[in-house]
């Protein structure tokens, strides 16, 4: 019988060619080849969990494996373009003996031999000493986790067409960002950004699978004057690259871009905002660990200082105000890995276990506070059901196009999107930023001139209370985040968030920023 040693041995050395491969992969008849394939697939991926626990001995071994390849290509048009390429390979387990013990490891090493040494080397650093005698040969079996029963995945999150581009089509991609700039007197960088992802669940039993896998890509382009006196900004995010069109998104930034040539300045102060999609999520991924159950903020009643129970274990969960209403009537958030739109994998990390599964969450329905985020661990004190961060998220929407919003307002601010968002006061939610890329003041109806950006100083658990009117959701383009070791989950590709454009009252434009 093959051993997994064998079958991982296979693996590794498919994926040591792989980069090789996918420079010359092809589509026959509208079909990848199977070498523009950068991830694994599941049996590979099976092969991979079965030999750490060969390599481990660990009885009740569960085992995660996440695999992410990404592509980007980067240029300043009139300049040589710039690639990189990333293979990420992740490799966790738990091992279940009184409670449960996680080890990680990052590699990129391909020789199983090799292999072998990293994960004994990290078992022996990682997890505590384990001393053997009667008592302890086996474990009891209330140590074994219950069986999870994880959402189905009726649609796909996996396109062919996006793993071939990841090799064949980035170039043609910056040709066609670029070429809406031919003869114009605007400068441009664009990015283009494709990535594939498998991820493989092991259960301890050895008698449950989980496998996921996507495909996502984003094109993103800023349109510059020469003597920087104007910006515009456009972006495109989708799992399938047929649906990606870099021409019309060079075209929107030189639009943009030329709405927004001599701006003037404009006295800052609390006006009507109209937030384009873009704006809105942005908000609302800064907003998504405030949902957190251990996030003491403005989900929570007033008080002086956190619960002592929070200090250590979530014992106790603590008040907070489900149940109330938090936001408009007209605002529904909710995460949903089977969002034919979005979407991500039926599982997830947490502490105190792994291959959590992710159910569909409603977190705030008509604008009453549903549900809170939890992780695995707390779940099991607090007997709540483990929920994700809602990092992924769609927000309902409304009749009202962006031009209907501009001409019902009788005074206010057009706002494109935001840069550097931050949180600045957890309890109250309020955040920090500046306006980017689109600022246009609006009089009567009209668009009457553009204006210099601001800082903005807001909380949007206040104006998602003074909204005035919501458009269309659509999926929302953030541009390529380069890798971030202390915050994974804000590196690209992030998980998608579907929001609609919204205009508000009352919106805090804080002071002049002479930024573009």
């Amino acid at each position: 019988m093959e051993s997994a040693h064998t079958r991982v041995a296979d693996f590794l050395s498919r994926r040591a060619d792989a980069a090789d491969a996918t420079q010359n992969s092809r589509v026959h008849d509208g079909r990848p080849d199977q070498d523009a394939r950068r991830v694994m697939t599941r049996a590979e991926a099976h092969a991979l969990a079965e030999f750490v626990r060969e390599v481990t001995t660990f009885p009740f071994m569960g085992v995660i494996v996440d695999h992410t390849a990404t592509a980007v290509a980067t240029q300043r048009f009139g300049h040589p373009p710039k690639g990189t390429d990333v293979d990420a390979l992740r490799i966790g387990w738990n091992a279940y003996l009184g409670s449960a013990v996680m080890v990680d490891i990052n590699t990129n090493v391909r020789d199983p031999t090799i292999l072998r040494r990293i994960i004994q080397r990290a078992m022996a650093t990682q997890m505590p000493r384990i001393v053997d005698n009667d008592d302890d040969d086996k474990p009891d079996a209330t140590d074994i986790p219950k069986p999870a029963v994880y959402l189905p995945l009726p649609v796909p999150l996996w396109h062919p067409r996006s793993a071939v581009a990841m090799a064949a089509e980035r170039g043609s991609a910056l040709a066609q960002l670029s070429g809406p700039f031919h003869g114009t007197a605007w400068r441009g960088t664009g990015t283009v950004a494709v990535a594939a992802r498998s991820f493989y669940f092991l259960s301890p039993e050895g008698n449950t699978t989980v496998f996921g896998e996507s495909t996502d890509c984003e094109v993103s382009i800023t349109a510059r004057s020469v003597d920087g006196s104007a910006a515009g900004w456009s972006g495109q995010a989708r799992r399938d690259w047929d649906q990606i069109k870099p021409t019309d998104a060079a075209r929107a930034a030189i639009a943009r871009a030329e709405q927004q040539q001599n701006p003037s300045r404009f006295e800052p102060g609390r006006y009507t905002a109209i937030l384009s999609a873009t704006a809105v999520g942005q908000l609302l991924r800064a907003m998504a660990r405030m949902f957190n159950v251990r996030w003491i903020g403005p989900f929570n009643p007033p008080q002086s200082a956190p619960p002592p129970e929070l200090e250590t274990a979530l014992t106790v969960v603590p008040a907070d105000r489900r149940g109330q209403r938090v936001f408009d009537p007209r605002i529904t958030l909710s995460s949903d890995p089977t969002d034919p739109e979005g979407g991500d994998f039926p599982f997830f990390y947490g502490d105190g276990g792994m291959g959590t599964p992710n159910p569909k969450s409603t977190w705030i329905e008509n604008g009453v506070l549903k549900l809170r985020s939890v992780d695995a661990g707390d779940a099991l004190q607090s007997g709540m059901i483990a929920r994700k961060d809602p990092f992924l998220m769609r927000m309902s929407g409304g009749p009202t196009s962006v031009e209907e919003m501009i001409a019902s307002c009788e005074r206010g601010i057009y706002v494109h999107r935001f840069a550097n968002l931050e949180v600045i006061d957890g309890r109250s939610g309020a955040m920090s930023g500046f306006t980017r890329d689109g600022c246009l003041l609006i009089m009567n109806g009209k668009v009457s001139r553009p204006i210099k950006d601001f800082r903005i100083f807001e909380s949007p658990f206040l104006s998602m209370n003074r909204v005035l009117a919501l458009g269309k959701p659509e999926r929302v383009a953030f541009g390529f985040t380069p890798p971030n070791a202390q915050n994974p989950e804000l590196q690209w590709p992030l998980p998608p968030i579907i929001a609609p454009p919204m205009m508000v009252t009352d919106f805090n434009f804080a002071a002049l920023s002479d930024a573009v």
